[in-house]
């Protein structure tokens, strides 16, 4: 029961969360949305003692998400906020790439169909997307760069680590792919009607999806060294 309560708790925090956006509970949102990854630290913390270099840097991007979090609460402050998750995403991919074999890479391919999914996607994306960007343009070139990059590394790690671990950071990848293309193209493109509940969900799935695929990663699984 007692490891069940970091999980409870961050689930009733979702959950608060999600109805303040719901109900137009501004108050209660900008309470409860730095919570968001401030929790999930201290439970990384608490379960692992970020003992290693992958768990420091798990809690680095994490940090930097409780930064952007905070950042795009506030009016006028769009690109503190993407720099600090493009700063979280980079800490992502390094730790992902710090879990990945050349050798077990080269006994399967299938890393290629991710990569050119990925590719293709973020392309066409860019391309919704341009028209609209100004001065947002280069950096988000560099954004949606990075979170491609994090999507295809999170898949690379798979021989080196858990089938537990492995999916979870996945999922949680594609996931964060998914809740910021949601963000991306309601502010750039056009209103998508409860954009705000559809981007949160994703979101905070994400980020629980990846710091509890770093707790039950499996550190005696053969791995790169660096891991």
């Amino acid at each position: 029961m007692k490891k069940a309560i970091p999980h409870i708790v961050y689930f009733l925090l979702f959950a608060v969360h999600l109805y303040s956006i719901i109900e137009d509970l501004s108050t209660v949102r900008m309470v409860t949305k730095p919570l968001i990854c401030i929790s999930l630290i201290a439970y990384l913390w608490i379960s692992t003692g970020l003992k290693s270099v992958f768990q420091k840097l798990i809690a680095g991007g994490l940090f930097f998400g409780w930064l952007g979090d905070i950042f795009l609460m506030l009016p006028n402050k769009f690109l503190f906020g993407l720099a600090a998750f493009l700063i979280g995403h980079i800490l992502y991919v390094i730790a992902f790439i710090r879990q990945t074999s050349p050798f077990a890479l080269s006994r399967d391919k299938l890393y290629i169909l991710v990569a050119g999914f990925l590719a293709v996607y973020s392309y066409y994306f860019y391309t919704i997307l341009a028209p609209s960007l100004g001065v947002e343009k280069y950096p988000v070139i560099a954004y949606i760069i990075v979170i491609a990059l994090m999507g295809l590394f999170s898949y690379t790690r798979k021989h080196q680590t858990n089938t537990s671990s492995f999916l979870l950071i996945f999922f949680g990848a594609l996931l964060f792919i998914v809740s910021d293309s949601i963000l991306a193209a309601n502010k750039f493109v056009a209103y998508i009607a409860n954009s705000g509940l559809m981007i949160m969900c994703t979101y905070m799935l994400a980020q629980y999806a990846i710091t509890l695929g770093t707790v039950v990663d499996n550190q005696d699984v053969r791995r790169n060294p660096l891991g």
